[in-house]
């Protein structure tokens, strides 16, 4: 990110302060290709935000508590879909008179952000990696940075500072979206954080995210009650991730992956299983079995791939490729996401909601497993400098 990690989040929330003011200005003068540019341009700035997000709270966090500092954007998130929810609810504001409301709820929210963000410290790692015109005021914002989000003493932030500046000036360039590929360990990197995410698109949370509430009418609910359902299984979510932050950093991101991945397999199994046994038997409870499926999938996956996808791959490059490599991590996110959603109804409509299913969100999840299990390393309290030792190391053993 050329500009920084601060002023992108900048940018990112600006922009959906501007999709926001179309959105609900698309109601007013009733105008639905205005409607449609608001959420094009709100998809685009969620985007941005959740990859440079991602990478600002890597980099400022202290490594002893990365797990848990970057995992707060996931709690906001997960409460953020779950109040979303509730609120979209048709007897709350999802109706046709009430929905420009959830705009101004939102615009209200960002511009709050927005406010506050001029008085954010910029992340260490990225003034460091900046060209030095003049040395002391390069060094002194270096060091008000560390204070801000270390809170350290004085002494020790000079220290840390200089270890940052030394390591940072010394490969200064910042990697392309095509240099990044040119070095092995960077590379592996990339790879290993666009899987991630590959397997976090396809584990079926598109689907359930963008259809549990015409999976909830298909099994037999009336609207009402597909829209509480709905609301219950996004604090499931909610719930997940604050389980998450508890053993984040105990377990470590490697486990953790591996293991929810496979209980994830194992309940898109389930789920199959129930989709399938409604469609034979057409009986009610068979529907809430499969509703307390889908939460704890969603447990299962606010625990695990859902946050932590979005900061791996900053643990896993360095400074100078994390820019490049979350680019590649986002457009991997953002082409499956596309794809599964231009594709997922026909192939239901073309045969069922079980088989559709089974086609999309099975067979990636057991690839995910074995790549991870094989070439994930742990990265908790490790910096990259000791990952690529261990990288380089196990390289001249082979």
């Amino acid at each position: 990110m050329k500009f920084g990690r601060k002023k992108g989040v900048i940018v990112s929330i600006v922009t959906q302060v501007v999709s926001s003011i179309l959105a609900i200005t698309s109601y007013w003068i009733v105008n639905h290709i205005l409607f449609t540019f608001a959420r094009f341009l709100m998809g685009v700035g969620i985007t941005i935000s959740m990859g440079i997000a991602a990478m600002f709270v890597t980099e400022a966090s202290p490594a002893y508590c990365r797990g848990v500092s970057s995992l707060i954007n996931g709690v906001l998130l997960q409460f953020s879909l779950t109040v979303g929810a509730v609120l979209a609810m048709p007897k709350v504001l999802g109706s046709e008179t009430h929905w420009w409301y959830l705009y101004l709820f939102q615009l209200s929210i960002n511009t709050v952000v927005l406010c506050i963000l001029p008085m954010v410290h910029e992340s260490p790692s990225y003034l460091a990696s900046q060209e030095v015109k003049h040395h002391h005021t390069f060094k002194s914002k270096i060091v008000a940075s560390v204070k801000y989000y270390h809170e350290i003493s004085d002494e020790d932030a000079e220290r840390f500072a200089e270890n940052l500046i030394e390591t940072h000036q010394i490969s200064r360039s910042q990697e392309s979206i095509i240099s990044v590929w040119k070095t092995p360990f960077n590379r592996r990197g990339t790879l290993l954080g666009m899987m991630v995410t590959f397997a976090m698109a396809m584990s079926g949370i598109t689907v359930i995210n963008a259809f549990a509430f015409e999976i909830l009418m298909d099994v037999g609910m009336k609207q009402d009650t597909a829209a509480v359902a709905n609301a219950a299984i996004c604090f499931f979510s909610f719930a997940g991730i604050l389980v998450s932050t508890k053993i984040i950093d105990h377990f470590g991101r490697r486990p953790l992956l591996i293991s929810t991945f496979g209980f994830l397999t194992l309940v898109n199994v389930a789920i199959i299983s129930l989709m399938y046994a409604y469609e034979r038997t057409q009986n009610q409870i068979v529907s809430y079995f499969l509703i307390s499926t889908i939460c704890m999938f969603n447990f299962l996956f606010a625990m695990g791939p859902g946050p932590l996808s979005m900061f791996i791959t900053g643990e896993l490059v360095p400074q100078t490729c994390r820019s490049a490599s979350s680019v590649w991590t986002n457009a991997i996110m953002a082409t499956v996401r596309f794809l599964t959603l231009t594709f997922y109804l026909p192939v239901k409509n073309a045969t069922s909601e079980f088989m559709a299913y089974a086609i999309f969100f099975i067979v990636p999840m057991v690839v995910a497993v074995l790549v991870l299990f094989f070439l994930l390393p742990e990265t908790k309290g490790r910096s990259v400098e000791e990952i690529r030792e261990e990288y380089e190391r196990k390289a001249l053993l082979r």
